[in-house]
């Protein structure tokens, strides 16, 4: 689920968004699969950091070496200016379509489980509803935050 973050810097903002910048590939990740897939086979062998600088707005992603996480978490957040420098503040949170594909699929556990009890098979409705609960945690467990929330405290003042 989304969690709020925020890190205040001795940077200016300008200076800031140019780090950021310069730590990351520029990718902006769209509804398109194949062109996740692309992304992902070209940084296969290297991690990297990716997204997307759009005015004061950030959207930052980690991509581990030989992992295939095109729908990992990632941070969306916004830079703004202070007195003693800027603050940058935002959420980590997974793209929209983990989201939507999580909850597909555990509306068609759900189903599946419905129609089996249905039959007579309380058995197999308890085995539909683990598949849909443990399917439901596998996509929208992941370990990239730890790694953007360390990347993104490193800038703090």
């Amino acid at each position: 689920m989304p969690e709020k973050f925020t890190v205040r810097s001795g940077l200016t903002k300008k200076k800031l968004l140019k780090r950021i910048s310069g730590d990351m590939v520029e990718y902006r990740p769209s509804w398109n699969i194949l062109s996740t897939g692309r992304f992902m086979r070209a940084h296969r062998t290297e991690s990297v950091y990716y997204g997307r600088i759009s005015g004061s707005e950030v959207e930052l992603y980690y991509h581990r070496a030989g992992k295939r996480d095109g729908g990992s978490t990632g941070f969306y957040g916004t830079v703004s200016e202070t007195e003693e420098g800027c603050v940058l503040t935002g959420r980590f949170r997974k793209p929209v379509y983990a989201y939507v594909t999580a909850a597909v699929f555990v509306v068609l556990a759900l189903l599946c489980a419905l129609g089996t009890y249905a039959g007579g098979s309380s058995t197999g409705a308890l085995v539909f509803l683990g598949i849909g609960a443990l399917g439901a945690f596998a996509m929208l467990w992941d370990r990239s935050k730890k790694q953007l929330k360390t990347y993104l405290s490193s800038f703090g003042a």
